[in-house]
């Protein structure tokens, strides 16, 4: 019997299920000389235990439950938390939570991807959206019904902070200190892919928190506290423990970010109790007949939040480039760098270097979305870092390369990014089969047949083009940051948040914003490999 080869990580594809080695085990106790032995059987669909022995007992057993912490704990699989069976984070854990409110108060915030992914697929403005989704969560029992904008700037902001640390180490030697490059932390599918199959790039994902987890530090220690009327100089614990809060995220791995332990206080408190997806959100207000509720005029003309400038996912690469533009700038009024960007093989995967006049690279990053360009990317870093690749048992080194290395990457898990999350609405049927004919007739004519690649590449257009609403940033990267940092509409509104940010980090500390991870050790049960 001869083997072709074997499956490495390289092999991975950007849509996984879980592995053969994605087991809880169970413990047993053990059996002694004179124990009566047992035989199960299904019943019904319920597992029977049976004694042999003289007693013939019959005991009905217990479904096994697999937690997200029971994921988060195993290295079988990498960003499958979709297809495993949980029994918490779901729209029957609100409903329940709801059921029995009390006296807490409930807070949901809501990210820029699912309200572009709704609007997509009910066809509706964010003046006409935005206004029936707040009245029905209001009417089910929501206190506030917030978006993500300051979360996010939060996030954003703490990122460039630590960017700064990082680049300074660097440029010190510091030892034992996080140094460049660093990779983004956003995406809980990648960081829950390094922990489990690259742990030595471990020290370069960066420690800043999620806009996710963000929202939860506001939700429990700023919102919930002043709804309830309790200063933010009282003992926080107490109302944080009475906020209820409900995240609404375009990715299913989100529901494994806020389980983390690292996300819940020493006294049992969470950052974010609950996460939903959008195709959820989606269905329960459905089940609230939400379109019956019709805006008023001052809804309809409330101005919408703009979006971070940069990139659909978050904005991470252009706030770290904006601000090393911007130091530069200050530091060299008379020279203004120029942007090389570079396309590998399709626009997730883009590269951006900042260039002085003199030739001097100021700043080198790119953006990498799917797995599929990330194991490319984890390759390239361990060249250029000359980590070792725990799996593999072999370190890389950088001899030969003739090129600046990375300081900053934004790396997401999904192809396209976060709007097209495992999470989103999906395409109207009609809509489908629209393109499906389209494809038909283009096939009659000669063109080449395309094999199925995910979600429809030209529906997630669609998706992004309702996240930008217009204000999307041009391909002139650089004349965007110029546009952020003169007066501007955009200017205008980063400064407000700016502000709102501002005060926000006067009532939190800097642990607040910074978390840690954990490398996961592969199996070692000889039954588990897969061939």
């Amino acid at each position: 019997m001869a083997f072709s080869g074997a499956l490495t990580l390289t092999d991975l594809n950007d849509y996984l299920g879980p592995s053969q080695v994605c087991i809880k085990p169970v413990e047993a106790p053990e059996m002694q000389p004179n124990d009566a032995q047992t035989n199960v059987s299904v019943e019904n669909g319920v597992y029977v235990e049976t004694s042999t022995g003289s007693s013939r007992a019959r005991t009905t057993l217990e479904t096994a439950h697999i937690s997200l912490n029971d994921c988060l704990a195993c290295s079988g699989c990498v960003t499958s938390a979709e297809t495993v069976l949980i029994g918490m984070q779901s729209v029957e854990e609100v409903r329940q939570e709801l059921q029995r409110k009390g006296d807490r108060v409930f807070i949901a915030t809501i990210s820029a991807q699912t309200i572009a992914s709704l609007q997509t697929r009910l066809g509706k403005p964010y003046a006409a959206l935005w206004p029936q989704i707040c009245h029905v969560m209001r009417r089910m029992g929501f206190d506030l019904v917030l978006d993500t904008s300051l979360a996010r700037h939060l996030a954003l902001r703490a990122h460039v902070r630590e960017f700064r640390e990082r680049k300074a180490a660097k440029m010190h030697g510091a030892e034992g200190h996080p140094t460049l490059p660093m990779l983004a932390s956003a995406c809980p599918g990648w960081v829950c892919y390094a922990e489990k199959a690259h742990s030595a790039l471990l020290p370069f994902v960066a420690a800043t928190k999620s806009p996710q987890q963000m929202a939860g530090l506001l939700a429990k220690r700023v919102y919930g506290p002043e709804h309830a009327g309790a200063s933010l100089s009282d003992s926080l614990p107490a109302p944080a423990a009475g906020v209820y809060h409900v995240s609404v995220m375009p990715c299913y791995d989100k529901k494994l970010e806020a389980s983390r332990n690292d996300f819940t206080s020493p006294d049992g408190v969470k950052e974010v109790d609950c996460v939903l997806t959008t195709g959820e959100l989606h269905d329960l207000l459905v089940e609230h007949n939400f379109e019956a509720y019709v805006p008023t005029e001052q809804e309809l003309a409330a101005p919408r939040p703009l979006p971070e400038p940069g990139s659909s996912s978050g904005g991470y690469l252009f706030a770290i480039l904006m601000d090393v533009y911007q130091t530069w700038m200050k530091e060299h009024p008379s020279s203004t760098p120029a942007l090389e960007q570079r396309t590998i093989r399709s626009s997730d995967y883009t590269e951006y270097l900042l260039r002085a006049e003199t030739g001097e690279v100021l700043f080198k990053g790119a953006i990498c979305y799917g797995f599929r360009n990330l194991q490319n990317l984890v390759r390239k870093l361990q060249r250029e870092t000359g980590v070792k690749n725990t799996r593999m048992g072999r370190g890389l080194n950088r001899r030969g390369m003739d090129e600046p290395p990375y300081e900053y990457i934004e790396v997401m898990a999904c192809p396209g990014g976060c709007v097209n999350g495992g999470g989103q609405m999906r395409p109207d049927p009609a809509w489908k089969a629209a393109q499906e004919a389209e494809q038909a007739q283009a096939i009659q004519e000669g063109a080449p047949v395309q094999g199925w690649q995910g979600t429809d590449r030209r529906w997630v257009q669609l998706v992004e083009d309702a996240y930008w609403d217009g204000s999307a940033p041009s391909d002139n990267v650089l004349g965007k940051i110029k546009e952020a940092l003169s007066p501007s509409a955009l200017r205008t509104w980063l400064r407000v948040l700016d502000e709102n940010a501002a005060t926000m980090e006067r009532s939190l500390s800097d642990s607040d914003f910074r978390t840690q991870y954990h490398g996961v050790e592969a199996p070692t049960n000889g039954l588990a490999v897969q061939w």
